[in-house]
C-alpha cells in the first residue's frame, strides 16, 4: 500500500483516556494538568509521590480538552519558574479536581458510611447506654436531611451530625471513664470544678499522698478538664474508657431499674421524658412478646396440627363429591346410549345390508370422481390427505375441507358414535339417511 494513503494517528498526538484535569486559576490565567484517575487522592494524601504514575502527560496546559500549551511567559510570570514539574505539584497540592458525577455521588457515600459508622462506635441511646447499629444511623440520617460536604474535615461533619440527629431520635455522645488525681489540698477546688460542669463525683479514693475521682464525663468536658488539671501542682488527669457503652442482650429489670434510680441522659439533649417513657415501653412491649412467643410455642404447634387436620378433611370430601358426580353423570349416559341403540337398530341393519350388496351396484357417480374406497390404514403413497373417519382420498386441499361439510361424512360420524362400522361413499350413495338424519340429531 503506498505511504500517501495510510491514515495514521499523528506521532505528536496523544490519547487522553480516562483523564481527570486539575485546574488552577492564578494571575489571571488557567493552567491545567491531565492526571490519571484515582491518582490525585493519592498523591494529595502522601500515598504517591512518583508524578510519571500521577500525570498522563508531564505538560501544563491552558486547556487540555483544546490541547493548548501553558506559555512559558505565562508561567514565569505567575509561578516564578518555567519548570514545569514544578508547576505540576504546586497544582496538584492546591489545585480544583474535576469531578463526575459518579464519582462525586460515590465520595458522598464513603463519607456518609464513614460518619455512620463513628456515630454508631461512638453514640448511644441515653435510656441504656448502648450504641445504634449502622442501618439505624444511616435511615435516620435521611430523615434528618443530613448533607454530606465532601471537603470538610469528617469529624467536624461527625459532630453535626449528631447535633441533627438529637432533634428526632433519642442519641448523645458516650460518655468517657476520666481518673483525676489531685493532692488532698485540691480536694475543695476539684469538687468545685465538677460541679460547676455538672459531673456527677462519689468521694475519692485515698492513696497517699494523692485523692483520686474516677468520673463520667461527656467528651465535650474532656478539654476543660485537663485544662484544670494542668493549673493544680501534681494533679494529673488519665483516660480508663474512652468510650463507656454497654454490650450483651438487654435485661429488662436492670434497664427499669436504672430509669427509676435516675440515671438520665445529658440534659442538654433535644429529648424529654416522655421520650424515655415511650422507649421503656416499646422495650417492655419487645421482651413480652419474644417471651409470649417462647412460652406458646407448644400451643402454636397444636393450633397447627388442627388446621393441617382440617385441610385434609376438606380435601377428603371434595374428592368423595367428585366420585358421586361422576357416578351419576355415567349412569345418565347409560340411559341414553340404551335408548339410542334401541331407536337406531333398523338403520345399523340396513347398513349392513348396504354392506353385502356394494359388489352387485354400479359404478360410482360424478361425485365421487375425487374419492377412492376405505383402506385398511388410511394411508396412499402418493402423499395424497385421507379422512380418518371415511377413509377416502382427496387431490387437492379444497376438495379435503368440503368432505367434512359432506352428508357422507356426517353420516360416518353418526354411525361412528353409535358404535357401528363407517359405509364407504357409494354405500352410502344407496342408502336413504334422509330418514337416518330426521331421527337423530344433527352433528
Amino acid at each position: 500500500m503506498p505511504y500517501t494513503t495510510r491514515i495514521n494517528t499523528p506521532i505528536n498526538h496523544v490519547q487522553l483516556t480516562n483523564v481527570a484535569v486539575v485546574r488552577m486559576n492564578k494571575g489571571g490565567k488557567r493552567f491545567e494538568i491531565a492526571c490519571y484517575r484515582n491518582k490525585v487522592m493519592d498523591y494529595r494524601q502522601g500515598l504517591e509521590q512518583d508524578l510519571s504514575e500521577v500525570l498522563q502527560t508531564e505538560r501544563v496546559f491552558a486547556n487540555v480538552s483544546k490541547g493548548e500549551f501553558s506559555k512559558a511567559k505565562d508561567m514565569q510570570k505567575v509561578f516564578g519558574t518555567k519548570d514545569e514539574d514544578e508547576i505540576s505539584k504546586i497544582i496538584l497540592s492546591k489545585g480544583q479536581l474535576q469531578v463526575s458525577d459518579k464519582e462525586r455521588a460515590q465520595q458522598q457515600e464513603k463519607t456518609s458510611a464513614q460518619i455512620a459508622e463513628w456515630i454508631s462506635k461512638n453514640c448511644v441511646q441515653p435510656a441504656t447506654d448502648r450504641p445504634y447499629t449502622m442501618s439505624q444511623i444511616r435511615h435516620a440520617m435521611k430523615e434528618a436531611n443530613v448533607s454530606i460536604h465532601p471537603t470538610k474535615p469528617l469529624k467536624r461533619q461527625y459532630l453535626e451530625c449528631v447535633k441533627l440527629l438529637q432533634k428526632i431520635m433519642p442519641i448523645q455522645r458516650a460518655k468517657m471513664e476520666l481518673l483525676l488525681v489531685v493532692l488532698p489540698e485540691d480536694k475543695l477546688e476539684t469538687e468545685e470544678i465538677l460541679k460547676e460542669n455538672n459531673v456527677t463525683f462519689s468521694e475519692p479514693t485515698e492513696t497517699s499522698p494523692y485523692l483520686k475521682y474516677q468520673i463520667l464525663v461527656d467528651p465535650s468536658l474532656y478539654r476543660i478538664l485537663s485544662d484544670a488539671m494542668q493549673k493544680m501542682s501534681e494533679a494529673r488527669i488519665e483516660i480508663v474508657n474512652q468510650i463507656v457503652t454497654k454490650q450483651g442482650d438487654v435485661n429488662l429489670e436492670e434497664e427499669v431499674g436504672n430509669k427509676s434510680d435516675g440515671i438520665q441522659s445529658n440534659p442538654n439533649a433535644a429529648y424529654t421524658n416522655e421520650d424515655d417513657d415511650f422507649h421503656a415501653a416499646q422495650l417492655i412491649g419487645k421482651v413480652n412478646i419474644s417471651s409470649k412467643q417462647n412460652y406458646d410455642d407448644s400451643d402454636d404447634s397444636e393450633i397447627e396440627g388442627v388446621r393441617v387436620n382440617r385441610r385434609k378433611a376438606q380435601k377428603k370430601n371434595k374428592k368423595k363429591k367428585g366420585k358421586a358426580k361422576r357416578r351419576n353423570f355415567e349412569d345418565a349416559d347409560q340411559k341414553n346410549n340404551s335408548h339410542n341403540e334401541r331407536s337406531t337398530d333398523g338403520f345399523s341393519s340396513q347398513a349392513i345390508g348396504l354392506h353385502q350388496s356394494v359388489d352387485a351396484s354400479a359404478e360410482p357417480s360424478d361425485n365421487s370422481k375425487n374419492a377412492v374406497s376405505i383402506t385398511g390404514n388410511g394411508s396412499d403413497p402418493s402423499g395424497r390427505k385421507s379422512c380418518n373417519t371415511c377413509g377416502g382420498f382427496f387431490d387437492t386441499a379444497s376438495e379435503f375441507r368440503a368432505h367434512f361439510k359432506s352428508d357422507w361424512h356426517r353420516f360416518n360420524q353418526k354411525l361412528k358414535m353409535k358404535g357401528c362400522a363407517p359405509v364407504s361413499e357409494k354405500e352410502f350413495l344407496l342408502c336413504d339417511s334422509g330418514s337416518f338424519f330426521e331421527n337423530g340429531d344433527m352433528l
